[in-house]
Parts: structure tokens; C-alpha cells; sequence
């Protein structure tokens, strides 16, 4: 059950970011240059001496040979890689551990002037933007942790698809087990606050779930609550 992760992995200590893309990390008392798969701030996490996990990529022509992927926090992890949220939602959809509408699950559907993660072609006919939550502050999950317009674009077109009759959802998967609500970041992004209120109110669905995280498998654990 679950996404599988595969690599060699290997724990470090968190030294500093360089970039969005880029941090150093120090494995066995050597400093080594990794790849962030994650362009939010994560300011609360990659914080220096912070127990994080590598792992190795297969990919030789990579400029960097290790992936930041786990960071540890109130004793267990959090994943990093957002786009991972994609994958373990829809093998969660395949093991029927998420239940949606029925019908063919199709990929990367274009609408307008954005393109869904996931899109339901049955009776029902369903456009899915997934989320990846990773800030936490005392058991909530928040979204997002850096301001997004192309974040609030999403939304605003799902309620575009709602008033055209189609079933929209966004859902956002807290890459954490240590939270219990989701609640939009408004302190971070007002506008995308007050844009997914609106999506609510317009009869977008917004869920979130939590997840089960291990070194080599991520699987969602349990729907949470969701404040707006």
C-alpha cells in the first residue's frame, strides 16, 4: 500500500540553503551540495541542524547526486518533494483508499488557461487540483507557505468549472501525520485565503488528508478537517 520511494537513503544534518533548488547538507562530517525539491520557503523546517534524509538519484547527468526528500520534525517526518502529492493521492485513488466519483482518471487535463492535476471522465465529470501542504503550526497544516498567484489562478478556473456545470475539488495532502486540521495559510497569502473561501462557497470541494511517511513509502492515512 502506498507509494513506493526508491534510492539509497542516507541521513544528514541540515547546514543551509543556497537557492531555491539547492542546500548543503553534512553526511559523516563531509559538506555535500543536494537538490530542494520544493520551491516554498520551508524556513520552519530547514532550519540548521535539523535531522534530514537524502536520497541518492539513478540520473548521472544530475548536477547534484542527492535529493533532500525528508526533514524531521515533532519526531517524524516530513516530505519535502511536493510533487510527490500527485503520486501518492492518485495510488491511494487506485487502492480505493481515496474514494472519488466514478469514471477514467486522466492526468494533467488543460482547462482554460490552467491545466488540473486530475480529471474524472464518467458521469460525474470532475476536475482535482492537488496541494502539497508541508508547513505545520501546532497540529494545523497550512497552504501555502510562500504567496502563489499561480495558486489562486488554479482555484479561481475551479470555480470557473463549477459554474459550468463540472464538479471541481482541490485537495491538499499534508506530507505529515502529526496534524489533525487544514486550514489556509492567510498570514502567508490573503488573497488565495480569501480566493479558496470563495471556492467553498461556490460549491468547490476542498479536502485534505494526512499521510503515512517512511523512508521508503508515503500513503495516505486519514482524511482531516478542514477550516476556511
Amino acid at each position: 500500500m502506498g507509494y513506493k520511494i526508491p534510492g539509497e537513503k542516507i541521513e544528514g544534518r541540515f547546514i543551509k540553503r543556497l537557492n531555491r533548488f539547492e542546500a548543503i547538507v553534512e553526511i559523516e562530517e563531509k559538506e555535500i551540495l543536494c537538490h530542494v525539491p520544493n520551491t516554498g520557503r520551508l524556513r520552519e523546517l530547514l532550519i540548521p541542524n535539523a535531522k534530514v534524509f537524502l536520497v541518492r538519484s539513478n540520473n548521472k547527468n544530475r548536477k547534484t547526486e542527492w535529493t533532500l526528500m525528508f526533514v524531521e520534525k515533532n519526531k517524524g517526518l516530513v516530505c519535502i518533494n511536493s510533487a510527490m502529492a500527485n503520486r501518492v493521492l492518485e495510488s491511494a485513488i487506485k487502492e480505493n483508499v481515496v474514494k472519488l466519483e466514478k469514471g477514467v482518471l486522466k492526468r494533467e487535463v488543460s482547462f482554460y488557461n490552467s491545466k488540473f492535476d486530475f480529471f474524472i471522465d464518467g458521469d460525474e465529470k470532475t476536475f482535482i487540483e492537488v496541494k502539497c501542504a508541508t508547513f505545520e503550526e501546532n497540529g494545523i497544516a497550512k497552504f501555502p507557505d510562500a504567496p502563489t498567484d499561480r495558486g489562486r489562478r488554479h482555484i479561481e478556473e475551479l470555480i470557473k468549472a463549477v459554474e459550468l456545470g463540472y464538479k471541481a475539488k482541490i485537495i491538499f495532502v499534508a506530507f505529515m501525520d502529526f496534524v489533525n486540521l487544514f486550514t489556509p495559510y492567510k498570514e502567508m497569502d490573503e488573497k488565495f485565503a480569501l480566493t479558496l473561501k470563495k471556492a467553498k462557497e461556490k460549491g468547490v470541494e476542498v479536502i485534505a488528508y494526512r499521510c503515512n511517511i517512511t523512508l521508503d513509502e508515503i500513503s495516505i492515512l486519514d482524511c482531516i478537517s478542514v477550516n476556511i
